[in-house]
């Protein structure tokens, strides 16, 4: 079976992009793929949209990445174009936070899409596993590059080089998932904390979003300027004279940006 990708809205504001190919440990096929990316490309556009909630379905797997027996053998070369090796970095590319509800391993690909992701919540039978090393790969789209800032690298090291699982607690313990829970509790706690910062400012949590990234990405020094910047233009619009009003007159905000505008 191909597998889908499922979307839907919920309470307005949030996206939950559902991986559908339970049978098959959500692993993605060439036309998975394509889906993904245009699921990210269109609530990125979509102003309504304030956070987007990632998942798999099913209770044993998140993704996990793509579907190697899927592929011919004198086909391994297209998992490296740059369509099939793009998709893992939606999470981070897109200008809305990114929950990854991980309900089961994450492994390859799976686990690049948790990396890419703004939080991550796990369920207690998550593990997180980087199998390049078995298959002769060198591990892409942030595993190699952007996890030892997210993990110790003494961590990180056991997870490549030896391919070590990670497990949800040791995950938590060390700060890479927010938080760990039950099955049967993880999608709601997600759907929850995605309605607390689609009550936040757009204008704020965007702007961070892109600060946060550029400073991993090319330094503290280009992120302050950024960060000067960004304060500036929100300085002039709207969601700042709500905040402000709202806590003098002891109420809840009710601001009016999308997209990180006004």
């Amino acid at each position: 079976m191909d597998g889908k990708i499922d979307t839907r809205i919920v309470d307005g504001h949030t996206a939950l992009i559902t991986i559908d190919r339970p049978e098959k440990r959500n692993s993605l096929t060439p036309t998975m793929i394509d889906h993904l990316q245009q699921a990210f490309d269109a609530f990125d556009a979509d102003e309504a949209v304030r956070t987007i909630v990632l998942t798999g379905a099913g209770e044993l797997a998140f993704c996990a990445g793509h579907d190697i027996k899927a592929v011919a053998a004198d086909e391994l070369g297209h998992l490296y174009e740059e369509a099939h090796m793009q998709v893992f970095l939606c999470p981070r590319k897109t200008m809305k936070p990114v929950i990854a509800a991980v309900n089961g391993s994450a492994y390859a690909g799976g686990f690049c899409l948790a990396i890419a992701s703004d939080l991550r919540l796990a369920s207690s039978n998550a593990t997180f596993a980087v199998p390049a090393g078995r298959l002769g790969v060198v591990p892409i789209a942030g595993q190699s590059s952007r996890l030892p800032h997210l993990l110790p690298p003494a961590i990180v090291n056991d997870m490549i080089m030896c391919g070590t699982p990670l497990t949800s607690e040791r995950a938590e313990h060390h700060g890479f998932v927010n938080e760990v829970l039950s099955s049967q509790e993880l999608l709601d706690r997600a759907l929850e904390k995605a309605a607390g910062i689609a009550a936040m400012s757009a204008t704020t949590v965007q702007s961070y979003k892109r600060i946060a990234q550029t400073t991993l990405c090319q330094g503290v020094e280009a992120a302050d300027a950024m960060e000067y910047w960004l304060a500036m233009a929100a300085g002039q619009g709207e969601d700042i004279h709500e905040g402000l009003a709202a806590f003098r007159e002891k109420r809840a905000p009710v601001f009016s940006s999308r997209n990180g505008k006004t």
